[in-house]
């Protein structure tokens, strides 16, 4: 689903978000030179009303921080590309695992289905982020042998995040390739599920937590008394 946006980027905006350009927006970035072919590949992408991806903002005033990957035929390369804020026709939340489940074996997406239903169910939400929605959103080539798949679980209550702390370890036991991701709180933090995983035991001990503006260590009892007590109604 996308929310279309007039002028100002909203707070709402967070990373992993896909973000839409108008078509000749103006941009920069500092990993490649106006005009190569990586700066030409962006510039189609954008061109061709393909999303970039929200990366974490400064928090000051000025341009945005969005990012780009490309396909595997361009060495995958990933680019930042930062634009103004006027530059911004929509935002929309990462793609669903429904929309994702093609491209992947048969087997794959059932388990990733499953646990979509999980999700549904105790009314958490999941995005796919990563090579995989590389690939859907644009019909090319990314993923590999080893490539993982990437999952964005955002809770609000403590019964979704052992719910789906749960459902993650299971789906994990259950896929030929490596599932990784995070799981992100009502603030904006987000933390790897593997780390919380290994942690849960020990709500004492400090993760990586991966903010809208920085990057800090933090201990897990203090992202976990961010969320709510309310009963997850399966």
């Amino acid at each position: 689903m996308r929310c279309k946006m007039l002028g100002l980027v909203p707070e709402a905006m967070r990373r992993h978000d896909l973000v839409y350009l108008h078509p000749a927006a103006a941009f920069t970035t500092p990993c490649a030179v106006s005009g190569d072919p990586f700066w030409q590949a962006a510039a189609d992408w954008i061109a061709g009303g393909r999303p970039l991806v929200a990366a974490r903002q400064s928090g000051a005033a000025g341009s945005l921080l969005l990012g780009l990957s490309l396909p595997l035929a361009q060495q995958r390369k990933k680019l930042s590309i930062h634009v103004e804020r006027s530059a911004l026709a929509e935002i929309s939340a990462p793609l669903s695992i429904a929309r994702c489940c093609p491209r992947l074996p048969a087997a794959e997406g059932d388990v990733l289905r499953q646990l979509a239903a999980e999700a549904v169910a105790c009314s958490a939400r999941l995005g796919v982020f990563g090579s995989l929605a590389w690939e859907v959103l644009s019909g090319e080539d990314y993923r590999h042998a080893e490539s993982d798949i990437d999952l964005i679980c955002d809770v609000e209550t403590l019964t979704q995040f052992d719910v789906m702390l749960a459902a993650l370890q299971r789906a994990a036991g259950q896929l030929s390739c490596r599932l990784d991701g995070e799981i992100r709180f009502p603030d904006g933090n987000a933390v790897a599920w593997r780390e919380v995983a290994a942690y849960r035991a020990c709500p004492a001990a400090a993760v990586l937590v991966k903010g809208p503006h920085e990057v800090s260590l933090q201990p897990l009892q203090v992202l976990l008394a961010s969320l709510k007590e309310e009963p997850c109604h399966a």
